[in-house]
């Protein structure tokens, strides 16, 4: 490898790039010669729970349960594509929690914008919804990521989210994904976890650890994070 691979890192709900960035601290500094994170924030204001310390600046959201759900996720998907475009290119994600839902949305749009053709039925507005055709046309100037690696992940409970990864319509993501649950998580149950794993990816990793609901970062589980990213094919 002749440089970090640069990954772009999607935290949790009423986190933010920079909370998740200290919180990541053991992770990054264990992968620091293979990756390069680039931490960002949210597009909107987390308006269901506080932040969990005083000291965090923002709480923020890729979408809020409330309101229009994906307007808001529609959003933060175009301003994600924006980062992509203007900072990338990008080699894979990192997502926590709620950025690890956001990450399987995105990869899920970004598959089918490569997969699909404009005269393909699958665009025509009585198969998929306008607005979803739109948003993946816009994102078929971003490469798919070569690999993901999701934390404390839930599969999005969201139509245009089922539309895009089960058939007849959409297919499993396509991407090498490594997904870390945890036992006692209070927060993502376990088994929401593993139904994101299982149902929307083809080629995922499938990890249980003994803790709750955050990134494990002791020797045993840095280590397998290396072996996962140096048997990935990055020529794909």
């Amino acid at each position: 490898m002749t440089r970090p691979l640069r990954v772009l890192c999607l935290h949790g709900y009423t986190q933010n790039g920079q909370t998740f960035r200290d919180r990541m601290g053991p992770f990054r500094r264990s992968l620091k010669r293979t990756l390069d994170p680039v931490f960002i924030t949210a597009p909107h204001e987390a308006t269901e729970f506080q932040p969990e310390s005083k000291e965090a600046s923002e709480s923020r959201a890729w979408w809020n349960r409330s309101g229009d759900v994906w307007a808001e996720t529609a959003q933060s998907v175009r301003f994600i594509h924006r980062v992509m475009r203007d900072a990338g290119p990008f080699d894979g994600i990192v997502g926590f929690s709620q950025g690890s839902g956001m990450a399987a949305i995105l990869m899920a749009l970004m598959q089918a914008a490569h997969t699909q053709k404009p005269q393909n039925t699958h665009w025509d507005a009585d198969h998929w919804d306008a607005d979803l055709c739109e948003l993946i046309q816009e994102l078929a100037d971003c490469p798919l990521p070569k690999f993901a690696m999701l934390f404390a992940g839930f599969y999005p409970e969201l139509p245009q989210f089922d539309i895009l990864v089960r058939e007849p319509k959409g297919c499993k993501i396509n991407v090498p994904t490594l997904h870390m649950v945890g036992q006692t998580d209070a927060i993502v149950p376990m088994e929401r976890g593993q139904l994101l794993a299982t149902q929307a990816f083809v080629d995922a990793q499938l990890r249980t650890h003994e803790g709750g609901h955050f990134v494990p970062g002791n020797a045993a589980w840095r280590k397998q994070y290396q072996e996962f990213i140096d048997g990935l094919d990055l020529q794909r």
